[in-house]
């Protein structure tokens, strides 16, 4: 007896849409650029129970009749191509007619079309499974509404994350379709309520991809973003100046012929001409816009149609590269509109004149660490103004005395924080002192002199450390305590970061970070950790932020922990062009001495150099 069998149609419908559906975003994907692919111009979408209950999409589009509504669920029926030939002149997102036909086979599916003039349908589908086809009003477009996904296949909904999240993944799909599609509006609603509400975008498409930017990527980033346009690849490009890059590596976005897509040469690309001015943790933010012909690259080499294969991958390399160092570095503007915007003056690429004359110092851990800051309210401040000032750091002496935090009367109205210090039985291998300050070079790095020559330190990247273990400690010891804001914070987001935040409320309480959602776009921060005393403003910075980090639940806590005292720590710490007077200077070396890791900030960058008396002497011919 043959082993060998052909599957029923029910079970192999369900094979197949798991290689086309893996969540509910996925779902939300096929429907949108069916939407578009039919020409609507008004896409309305409802979702609830984060995809699970439902997701319908309406549009004006086309349309269907009859006959083509009930071929439309078929597998492998498609308009769009008729031989395998017609790929290397596809102008739509569908052509392999699985869509409809995948959806169908997990969930109770209904469809609504009408075209124009003519009479609508519905044709109901659960299980893959045909249940009716009756007359609809006649209202031109197309409705398809799922529920239930997954109903018949309980395996799948193992896998599927917390509701925020997939709400996340879902409000993602819609960002990156209205980004390409400027000349489509999009209404939104989750769970009743209203998310978007993007109208058609016209004029200019510089002018309406800032505008379009504004809602998704935040106002800040999109009128930041400069402009350049180049005939080779049809590029269009957008791009952060050097001296706007972001924290987050979410805010980048790739379109091939409307189509979003993930690229790893595209990527590689773009970071390689940031390579001169871009820090280790800073990223572009950017929106990439080609225009190929359809036989130049590849989309069906995934399911998803998410990754491409280029035609040439090194030309698209370099040509990117190359146009995107133009756009950054030359006679890239923001683009001008409606809005007041503020001309930025670009920075040429750094060049490693002396790079070899400042040698990173190599770190070695201790056991032992303290920290210490000491920080000042502006007088009549309530708690949920932040109003903060740095004072000059505690000598070290001082420091080491204190063993419990003092009350704002005992210091004059300074209120100190200091944490006890175990004694040092050694000093650290990078350390050779004595140590005497000599000043500051353009206030963002402090010279020392010790007896092998000339010591310089990043005071950002060296309070940033110090910071990092005070605040790492208390969290792991569980010691933070948590200040109630008299006025919750009001942090604006794009709703699907919000969505990605609140899929970590529950962590972010136990860290003194207690939120919960306003509206569609905005956050309220409730309670901050008393450690940290932000401003309103790095408040409402540092949970942006966190929200790009938070992203992907399957982070560990540890993982994210270390993330957000990081961040935490260099929103606190002095700046670049802060000045500082010898104390704090010398107060700040003395605390880099009890860290276990004083030589690299928390993202991994040197904080200290030191050029030898030889270097030096070499200099000028000794």
């Amino acid at each position: 007896m043959s082993s060998i069998h052909v599957l029923d149609e029910s079970t192999a419908g369900q094979i197949a849409a798991g290689e086309v559906i893996e969540r509910p975003a996925g779902v939300l994907k096929e429907l949108l650029e069916n939407a578009v692919d039919a020409g609507a111009t008004a896409v309305h979408i409802d979702i609830e129970g984060a995809g699970r209950e439902l997701i319908r999409v309406n549009d004006n589009g086309r349309g269907m009749d009859e006959q083509d509504l009930k071929l439309s669920v078929l597998r492998h029926a498609t308009s769009k191509i008729t031989r395998f030939a017609d790929l290397a002149s596809l102008h739509t997102f569908g052509f392999r007619g699985e869509a409809l036909y995948s959806v169908a086979a997990v969930s109770q599916m209904r469809i609504t079309s009408c075209m124009q003039n003519g009479a609508g349908h519905c044709l109901e589908i659960h299980g893959g499974k045909e249940i009716a086809l009756r007359p609809a009003p006649s209202i031109q477009g197309t409705t398809v509404e799922i529920r239930e996904l997954f109903y018949n296949v309980p395996a799948r909904l193992k896998f599927l994350k917390s509701d925020s999240y997939e709400r996340a993944c879902l409000l993602k799909v819609i960002e990156e379709s209205a980004l390409a599609n400027l000349n489509v509006g999009y209404h939104v609603t989750v769970n009743g309520r209203e998310v978007y509400h993007l109208p058609v975008e016209t004029g200019a498409f510089n002018e309406a991809v800032i505008n379009r930017a504004r809602y998704i990527m935040g106002p800040e980033v999109a009128d930041s973003l400069v402009f350049k346009e180049f005939d080779e690849l049809g590029l269009q490009l957008f791009l952060t100046p050097a001296d706007k890059l972001v924290h987050v590596r979410d805010l980048q976005y790739t379109f091939v012929n409307r189509r979003p897509i993930d690229s790893k040469t595209i990527k590689q690309a773009i970071y390689k001409a940031y390579q001169n001015a871009r820090g280790q943790n800073s990223h572009p933010a950017f929106l990439i816009y080609m225009t190929l012909p359809p036989a130049a690259f590849d989309v069906n080499i995934h399911p998803q149609k998410r990754d491409v294969r280029f035609e040439d991958e090194h030309a698209v390399f370099y040509t990117l590269m190359k146009d995107a160092g133009e756009t950054i570095f030359s006679n890239g503007r923001p683009v001008e509109v409606t809005a007041p915007q503020v001309t930025i003056d670009l920075p040429q690429p750094a060049k490693p004149a002396a790079e070899k004359l400042f040698t990173p110092i190599p770190a070695q851990r201790t056991s032992e660490r303290t920290i210490s800051e000491s920080v000042a309210f502006t007088p009549k401040a309530t708690p949920n103004t932040f109003a903060l000032k740095k004072t000059p750091i505690t000598l070290q002496q001082e420091l080491f005395e204190q063993q419990t935090p003092n009350t704002p009367e005992d210091n004059g109205g300074v209120e100190v924080f200091n944490q006890a210090a175990v004694p040092v039985k050694q000093e650290p291998h990078w350390y050779h002192g004595p140590y005497h300050y000599l000043g500051q070079l353009q206030r963002s790095y402090l010279l020392f002199e010790n007896p092998q020559g000339l010591v310089l330190i990043d005071q950002h990247a060296a309070q940033e450390r110090v910071l990092f273990e005070h605040y790492l400690d208390l969290f792991e010891k569980q010691q933070v305590q948590v200040q109630k804001l008299l006025f919750p914070v009001h942090v604006d987001l794009a709703p699907s970061n919000i969505e990605s935040l609140l899929s970590w409320k529950d962590w972010l309480k136990q860290s003194g970070f207690e939120i919960e959602p306003f509206s569609a776009r905005t956050i309220l921060v409730k309670t901050m950790p008393n450690v940290v005393r932000f401003k309103e403003d790095d408040m409402k910075a540092f949970i942006v932020s966190l929200a790009a980090v938070v992203g992907d639940p399957s982070k560990s806590t540890d993982t994210l922990k270390r993330k957000m005292i990081a961040m935490l720590a260099c929103k606190r710490a002095i700046k670049a062009h802060d000045a500082l007077t010898a104390q704090e200077a010398e107060a700040l070396l003395e605390n880099m001495k009890k860290c276990k890791d004083g030589m690299h900030c928390p993202h991994g960058r040197p904080v200290l150099a030191q050029l030898g008396i030889e270097e030096i002497g070499k200099l000028f011919g000794r």
